[in-house]
């Protein structure tokens, strides 16, 4: 069979792939494909949504994987069957920043994660197994928005497998939140313990590319400020995520240049 099953796409059409771009939102593909040469949709099913084309004569897929760490382990897991050549993923998405540097608008480039996403522990169980990306990608990435006057922070990013009561939201149903301080007083907590940003799938991305031996980076767009409330700064929104786009599409187009 060459179908893969969540996915939904011909193997074959993708066995050359050497980069993969994901993010969440499957609307969200049809603007990042549409930086490719030649875009061509293979997929759409249940939250993946799947694009092929190329840059610079290189191949490159855009999947869809949904809200959170379970999600996002299926598509890497059956990407990763199917794209025998692939060097590298690299996530595009959305967050919230947790400090006034952490501005809506900005980009937050990861360079570690806080393994609160639910799934990887059933990846890798032991919690002291740090959810960390590629270096030199995450380093480069950080060179190419300075390149770009692209403005964003870096640093440790907390991905949580939940949105409302993970995040230490206080508008979620009848209020409710635990009492665990990590969740209760989630902003105020990993903010003052360095963390930049709040997401949702970067540690289980990370932990998944280590344990294969892909590079992995992530990328999301700040479109919160969750240090000075819960609501999305929908002004800043579309901007932050074309500078993310921006951003990891002119990054492929360099590297596979060289």
């Amino acid at each position: 069979m060459q179908n893969t099953y969540h996915l939904a796409i011909n193997r074959n059409l993708v066995s050359d792939t050497q980069w993969l771009i994901t993010c969440g939102d499957p609307g969200r593909t049809d603007k990042i494909a549409s930086h490719l040469d030649s875009p061509e949709m293979i997929g759409n099913n249940r939250e993946y949504r799947t694009w092929i084309g190329t840059l610079q004569n290189t191949k490159v897929a855009v999947i869809s994987h949904g809200i959170g760490g379970p999600g996002l382990s299926i598509m890497l897991d059956e990407a990763f069957k199917s794209m025998p050549v692939l060097k590298g993923v690299i996530r595009v998405g959305t967050c919230g920043g947790l400090s006034k540097e952490a501005s809506a608008g900005k980009v937050a480039i990861s360079e570690g994660a806080v393994r609160l996403d639910g799934a990887s522990p059933q990846i890798i169980p032991d919690p002291e197994y740090p959810a960390v990306p590629d270096i030199r990608m995450t380093y480069e990435l950080i060179r190419m928005a300075e390149k770009l006057e692209i403005p964003y922070v870096s640093g440790i990013t907390v991905s949580t497998a939940t949105f409302y009561t993970g995040q230490g939201r206080k508008d979620g149903f009848r209020g409710y939140q635990p009492g665990e301080i990590r969740y209760k007083d989630a902003v105020d907590y990993w903010s003052r313990l360095g963390a930049v940003n709040m997401e949702m799938e970067c540690s289980l991305l990370f932990i998944m590319g280590r344990l294969f031996d892909i590079p992995t980076a992530c990328v999301t767009g700040i479109i919160g400020e969750r240090w000075d409330s819960s609501d999305i700064v929908v002004e800043q929104m579309d901007v932050a995520v074309e500078r993310a786009i921006r951003l990891v599409i002119e990054y492929l187009r360099s590297t596979v240049m060289l």
